[in-house]
């Protein structure tokens, strides 16, 4: 009897989210097939207005998720602020100060150099003087930009963002994807609830079974 309750008090939260949240109106079935590890990947680019409206969103929703999960922040390169190879270099300098820990401040500082300072970048050395002036160390940078693992996890990002486009998953930023195959409807939350819903949705989705 008591093993019986324990179970009923342990599904009991996953119940009342799935009464919470309903497909169509909260999230998206996508066509894509489900990753055979859960996952919560966030499609944006920070010369997106709305992106940067949604940071502190995305990084109180990375610091929801259960213990051994973090949220992957994939920069896309398809905006037409600027060209794609320069989206791209600033992809990869954020996967620098995200390696060394810094990830939440640098993206902050790049929102603010280009909607805040209304600044821009000509090239890959505008992105280098700024990642220095926040206190990223040369050294760091300069050796990090080029090395494997950040170039192999720049083609990550590349990958991820053709693959989800080709499948009509990933049609602007920022886009939230959970376990490829649940999107997660922004608009559908609660303006007043916003940041709980969101964490209570994800949840849910990450532990969807179907």
């Amino acid at each position: 009897m008591l093993r019986t309750l324990l179970a009923a008090l342990v599904l009991l939260p996953s119940l009342l989210l799935a009464a919470q949240f309903e497909a169509g109106k909260h999230y998206e079935v996508l066509e894509t097939p489900k990753t055979a590890t859960p996952e919560v990947v966030e499609f944006f680019s920070f010369y997106c207005p709305h992106c940067k409206a949604f940071e502190p969103f995305a990084q109180q929703l990375n610091k929801s998720l259960p213990k051994g999960q973090k949220l992957i922040r994939n920069h896309v390169d398809f905006l037409r602020a600027a060209p794609a190879e320069l989206q791209a270099e600033l992809g990869k300098a954020y996967l620098v100060a995200e390696s060394a820990g810094q990830g939440d401040r640098i993206a902050d500082a790049i929102f603010n150099y280009l909607h805040q300072q209304r600044a821009s970048f000509s090239n890959a050395h505008d992105i280098r003087s700024l990642m220095l002036v926040n206190d990223i160390p040369a050294m760091v940078y300069d050796a990090g930009v080029v090395s494997p693992k950040i170039q192999s996890e720049a083609q990550a990002l590349k990958q991820r963002q053709e693959f989800y486009t080709q499948a009509e998953a990933l049609r602007g930023v920022p886009t939230l994807i959970v376990n490829g195959k649940y999107r997660v409807k922004l608009d559908g939350l609660d303006s007043a609830q916003f940041q709980q819903q969101l964490n209570d949705l994800v949840a849910y989705l990450l532990a969807k079974k179907d």
